[in-house]
């Protein structure tokens, strides 16, 4: 059976942990080679040099979503390496739960740095991404991890939300912009995901909270991200642009109301 992804080459952000390991993860068994665009830490190097030594198709290349000028390295070094680009998964995002709050409680320097650094990380590696794939005859594909956040208001999280919205319209835009170089660009929304991140910073009353208005009644797994952004980088999905795609359990979807009438059964996270 041939897999979605053969001899592809994918650079994957912020793929250390959570769901950038996960997604980079799906696309070496779909058969792409993976450059898991990590920062250049002690810890990060023992991963990558493991996962190399396993299975040559995952590689890494230095990235540091919070130093600009490393973004158009990293993709001269994919480029450099292999003559090509083929797909791009911005996968960074990031917040300060104490600081990024309400309009008027939040810290307005971390409004700041957190919009500026969601927005430009998919930006800037967008920029380089499409400048390689437009040369290419075969285009290219990226997928950017924005968040139901970006299209569901909440009582906090008010630079990350504002930031992925900005993403879900960043994608619409460059879709339209570059479809007619065969490039495809797609964003997966993500709900709530068992990742450590995510968990850590969670209390089990607001997990029962949260589940009652998921109708599929639990949280997704990192696989269940990297699935749906395999299938869009696929040939499955040759069709489809400028899509912003929840992968959150059916969040969002029900009256108001629906959670004061549901009961979750015990909370899985793993």
């Amino acid at each position: 059976m041939s897999k979605k992804l053969e001899n592809k080459i994918a650079i994957v952000t912020a793929a250390s942990r959570g769901i950038g390991l996960e997604i980079t993860h799906k696309l070496v068994e779909e058969g792409a080679t993976v450059y898991m665009a990590v920062r250049d830490s002690e810890k990060n190097r023992k991963l990558t040099t493991e996962l190399n030594a396993e299975n040559k198709q995952y590689q890494f290349v230095f990235y540091d979503a919070f130093d600009y000028p490393s973004y158009k390295e990293a993709v001269k070094d994919v480029i450099s390496d292999t003559g090509r680009l083929d797909i791009l998964v911005n996968n960074f995002g990031w917040t300060d739960v104490k600081a990024d709050t309400t309009l008027t409680d939040g810290d307005s320097d971390a409004f700041k740095k957190i919009v500026d650094v969601n927005i430009m990380s998919t930006y800037y590696m967008s920029k380089y991404a499409v400048q390689q794939m437009k040369t290419q005859k075969t285009g290219g594909n990226i997928v950017n991890i924005s968040s139901v956040a970006g299209n569901t208001p909440d009582i906090a999280r008010l630079a990350y939300g504002v930031s992925k919205a900005a993403i879900n319209s960043l994608t619409q835009q460059t879709a339209v912009e570059y479809a007619r170089d065969n490039i495809r660009v797609n964003a997966i929304l993500p709900g709530l995901v068992a990742t450590d991140g995510s968990l850590d910073n969670m209390s089990d009353a607001f997990l029962d909270t949260f589940l009652k208005h998921v109708p599929l009644n639990r949280i997704a797994k990192p696989r269940d991200i990297a699935n749906a952004v395999a299938f869009l980088l696929s040939d499955e999905a040759s069709f489809i642009t400028g899509e912003l795609i929840p992968v959150a359990g059916g969040f969002g979807l029900p009256t108001p109301i629906y959670g004061d009438f549901q009961k979750t059964n015990q909370v899985q996270t793993k």
